[in-house]
């Protein structure tokens, strides 16, 4: 630098700082913290930020050193391939950097992608939630599968402890028959990537045969299990006797398509139980239907999907039960209590229900956790109540069926009271059914079946007088 230049001042500044930490006494030196903005596109926790330690002392003990460059391909060489321009140099490095494995604030490093981000190709989108967007797309390698990519841009949630949630769950049930099957994660953390074996659940075809009926004198509960029976790889009757579905005579009713759908659903979910984990969710959107002929794992056609607020017993992950996670219209009546006339919301404890308006359309009171620990009677009250929308067309709509959920609980407060003084309670399913509101619910199909009785012992509201998913495969209706 030139003699009396400010650059000449600033290095002679600084080589007087470096002499100055020369001389200073270990002693003094203490690790510092210090928050960093991560580039865009950082899977870090906590809303994006990391912490990094600085330490200075030799005597402290170091922390793990990062990943081997063996297990990684190498950005040098990237850089050095001959023929690459500096655009397809800086997309090679893009991709290095995405596999670098999936993040785990209790593991040392990372662990490595089971999907590499060069063999996926996106496609459109598919569906929304709160926490993620799902598109179709393929896999090199594996074929058509969907991708569910979560939204870094939620405000005031935490999406990556979701995130790390269902991912830890997919991986821990990959090989359960009732779960859809997980392929892996792609790349750092960018997506989870399943086999694609279907792409509707139970709610698609109820609003699809509710919104083809719009205006029209068609029988919805009958469309919509035609659709549910075609998802199914299902032939079914016609109204007046006929096929609907090319190749058959005599195909499946009305009723048999209805047993077929509720007795999919429930081995579904005894899967997920049976490895000690409890669902938490269970409810029409979470209703996969698929078939053999779309390569369902154990030739299955009913899957359970969204395990990111399910319960694991063998981990631990989900079981405190002041982690309320569920749909508050299908979740079990211990989990939670409905207090009226408050004036805020505390509805964030529950997953993806911002606004006492989403959670409570009939405006009955605002929801508190009981503290309950998920167990299987909590996926057996779910399973009871998606089967009853399903057999009843005037709860098809989703506002509807919050409305019924909605006077349910208020028919248990009188058979409650009721028990209270020494009378005979009944059951909250009939008190409902017997009330007001229910006037335009046709039960006509779960009377044929004799089906009554199997989702009156499924929604029983004292768990401890629940039937058992187990019991239920065996009620007479289903078999």
């Amino acid at each position: 630098a030139r003699p009396n230049s400010p650059r000449g001042d600033r290095t002679d500044a600084m080589s007087r700082l470096v002499a100055t930490v020369a001389r200073a006494p270990a002693s003094r030196l203490e690790p510092r913290r210090r928050a960093v903005a991560p580039s865009p596109g950082s899977t870090s926790p906590a809303g994006g930020f990391h912490v990094v330690v600085v330490d200075v002392d030799p005597s402290r003990p170091r922390p793990p050193p990062p990943p081997p460059r063996s297990s990684r391909r190498s950005v040098g060489a990237a850089r050095g391939r001959c023929g690459r321009t500096p655009t397809t140099a800086t997309a090679s490095m893009r991709e290095d950097s995405f596999d670098l494995g999936s993040y785990d604030p209790e593991m040392d490093g990372y662990e490595p992608p089971e999907v590499s981000v060069k063999d996926v190709a996106k496609g459109e989108r598919i569906g929304e939630g709160s926490f993620a967007v799902v598109f179709a797309g393929t896999v090199a390698g594996v074929g058509d599968v969907v991708l569910k990519q979560y939204r870094r841009d939620v405000r005031g949630r935490d999406w990556f402890s979701f995130y790390a949630d269902e991912r830890a769950m997919c991986r821990r049930l990959r090989d359960r028959p009732g779960v859809a099957p997980f392929v892996g994660v792609a790349g750092s953390d960018l997506y989870l990537v399943w086999r694609d074996v279907g792409k509707r659940t139970l709610a698609n075809v109820m609003e699809e045969a509710r919104t083809r009926a719009a205006g029209k004198s068609g029988d919805v509960l009958h469309d919509a299990l035609t659709l549910a029976a075609s998802e199914m790889g299902l032939t079914t009757a016609g109204k007046e006797g006929g096929s609907t579905a090319a190749g058959e005579e005599g195909g499946l009713t009305d009723s048999e398509v209805f047993v077929a759908v509720a007795r999919g659903l429930i081995e579904a979910v005894v899967s997920i139980n049976d490895a000690d984990v409890v669902h938490r969710d269970v409810k029409p959107d979470n209703v996969l239907l698929t078939s053999p002929e779309k390569g369902s794992p154990g030739g299955a056609r009913v899957l359970m999907v969204d395990l990111g607020g399910a319960a694991d017993y063998q981990t631990g992950q989900g079981t405190d039960g002041s982690e309320a996670i569920f749909d508050p219209t299908y979740g079990a009546p211990e989990q939670f209590k409905r207090v009226k006339n408050r004036s805020r919301s505390v509805a964030g404890m529950f997953a993806g229900f911002g606004t006492n308006r989403d959670v409570d359309v009939s405006g009955i009171g605002d929801l508190e956790a009981t503290g309950a620990a998920p167990t299987a009677a909590f996926d057996a009250f779910g399973v009871g109540l998606t089967l009853l929308r399903l057999a009843t067309p005037a709860l098809h709509p989703a506002t509807s069926m919050k409305l019924a959920r909605s006077a349910m609980d208020e028919a248990a407060d009188r058979v409650s009271e009721r028990e209270g003084k020494g009378d005979e309670g009944g059951s909250v399913l009939d008190e409902w059914a017997s009330g007001p509101g229910s006037g335009s619910c046709d039960f006509g199909l779960l009377d044929e079946l004799g089906a009554w009785s199997l989702l009156e012992g499924l929604t029983q509201w004292d768990p401890d007088r629940r039937m058992t998913l187990e019991e239920a495969l065996r009620h007479p209706s289903l078999n």
